[in-house]
């Protein structure tokens, strides 16, 4: 087959580009957005690169029953997921299918990207060439933008540098991956250059500094601790190398009270403690009688009718809880702070449910996490849904009031809210799988495994997971997901396919199969 022999002889080529041309769709969509034009050429063109990804790793793949099998798991999630979201009517379909795209874009990746690795061992090298030829670019964009005074800054009051780029969380995770990746490749390559690859070093920890996030900011301290660490135990041999990342770590640590991150931080702080006076204020000379009433809430309220002498009489005011005048008392207080600071939190489950759920809070903080009140809203959400959604989750577009959306802000949260109990286990055992891997190798032969690239793969694994709890802004953002992708599919490489010196073929126990 003529499509087949083309592939087999491009696959590295194809790897390659697949990295290459990921920070390119991100400045086509940036600026896109900034003239006004629809994103719809950037849409078409992600889902044309996953298409031929998809239809290459199945055209390749000596093991189709493997892509059978996932596209069996993924089909039966979506199905159970549009089944769950019929129960309560199910508004925005498309838009809902093509965020589940999304989704499973990673693990459909792996699966490609393994497949290639398999067929041209070469493909590991393309992929890591691509991965630095993609954080070569974006730094470079990034200067660009800040000496042509196009950067939008990395918070809406200006604070950071993020180039031409739009998820804030995605690219702080596209960094924390690309940067220690990429000094690995460098640093394992027979010809180093040493200009480059200071300079990456150099320029990578700046740009996590200038990002100001503070997985970001922990970027920094991780890569260059754990390259230190890796290249002591693994290339003792390169110990400069190593003083020479303690020394960047020490540099950035010493320039935290300054950073873009602490300004931005002590900004919002201020910002805060304005907000809350304002709620003082508008409580007035009613501010001690509520904060009394708070005190007793959010017990269950008292028995309208007790028997003499029962349990009920004996329970002491702390256990007894706010009587139902207190209650209605504390509510109608309440209520224009809350319609103020959680208005949508109101009009979608009423006013006394909302306080219930915040403990009848008047502390400005507990409005103010963002993070919190979208997990709240998602577990309101649930409370209210038909037990279906347990198990496949809740239709996307029910997170959205308004102008404002209440996607969580933490991946393994988003994926059980939106694919149930079903869709996170699934996600969470394909994850398991690498990260046994990891845990067998090191077993088995850590001397063999434990390699400079293997441990710069690992730095990468352990910063992506930490923005996956975090933040929203990996697993169901294929921009990022594409890189953990790179990851996963390179843990696989280093423990099953490459070929050490001191063994033929990497193998695992004879009864475990992929």
């Amino acid at each position: 087959m003529k499509e087949k022999t083309w592939l087999s002889s491009h696959v590295p080529h194809i790897t390659a580009g697949l990295f290459l041309i990921q920070p390119v769709m991100d400045i086509l969509s940036y600026w896109l957005q900034e003239w006004g034009i629809s994103n719809l050429p950037t849409l078409v063109l992600r889902f044309g690169v996953l298409g031929f990804t998809m239809l290459s790793g199945w055209m390749l793949s000596q093991r189709k029953r493997v892509y059978y099998i996932a596209a069996g798991v993924i089909a039966f999630i979506g199905l159970g997921h549009i089944w769950a979201c019929m129960q309560v009517g199910y508004a925005s379909p498309i838009s809902d299918l093509t965020n589940y795209i999304r989704v499973v874009q990673m693990p459909i990746t792996v699966l490609c990207l393994i497949t290639f690795l398999r067929q041209d061992e070469r493909s590991f090298e393309a992929m890591q060439l691509g991965l630095t030829g993609a954080l070569l670019l974006t730094l470079a964009v990034e200067i660009i933008s800040v000496i042509t005074g196009t950067d939008p800054g990395t918070y809406t009051d200006g604070t950071g540098i993020i180039g031409w780029f739009h998820n804030t969380n995605s690219q702080s995770s596209n960094l924390c991956v690309l940067v220690p990746i990429s000094l690995a490749w460098q640093l394992s390559r027979k010809k180093r250059n040493w200009i480059l690859f200071w300079l990456t070093a150099v320029l990578g920890c700046f740009s996590m500094y200038f990002f100001a996030t503070r997985l970001a900011y922990l970027g920094i301290a991780v890569v260059t601790a754990g390259m230190a660490i890796s290249i002591l135990l693994a290339r003792r041999s390169d110990w400069k190398v190593a003083v020479g990342f303690l020394a960047l770590m020490v540099l950035f640590a010493g320039l935290m009270p300054r950073s873009p991150m602490m300004i931005h931080l002590n900004a919002t702080s201020g910002k805060q403690d304005e907000r809350q006076g304002n709620i003082n204020q508008q409580l007035g000379e009613n501010l001690n009688e509520v904060q009394a009433l708070i005190q007793k809430a959010p017990n269950k309220p008292k028995p309208a009718h007790t028997v003499p002498g029962s349990s009920e009489e004996a329970e002491s005011p702390e256990e007894v809880g706010l009587t139902e005048v207190e209650r209605q008392r504390l509510i109608q207080e309440l209520t224009p702070v809350y319609q103020h600071y959680v208005k949508d939190f109101v009009q979608i489950f009423g006013a006394e449910k909302t306080m219930e759920m915040f403990d009848y809070t008047i502390n400005v903080r507990d409005f103010a996490s963002v993070r919190e009140k979208k997990l709240m809203f998602a577990h309101m959400l649930m409370e209210d849904s038909p037990i279906s959604a347990r198990f496949f989750g809740i239709n996307l577009a029910r997170f959205s009031v308004g102008n404002n959306i209440y996607d969580v802000e933490n991946d393994f949260h988003g994926i059980y809210y939106l694919y149930g109990g079903v869709g996170l286990a699934a996600y969470l055992l394909f994850l398991a799988y690498f990260v046994f891997l990891i845990l067998w190798a090191l077993f088995k032969n850590a001397k063999r495994y434990f390699t400079i690239e293997a441990a710069s793969y690992g730095i990468a694994f352990l910063l992506c997971l930490a923005h996956v709890y975090n933040t929203a802004g990996v697993l169901r953002r294929p921009n990022a997901s594409i890189y953990l992708s790179a990851i996963l599919a390179g843990i696989y490489y280093l423990v099953r396919i490459r070929k050490y010196p001191d063994q033929t073929i990497p193998e695992l126990p004879k009864n475990y199969q992929q």
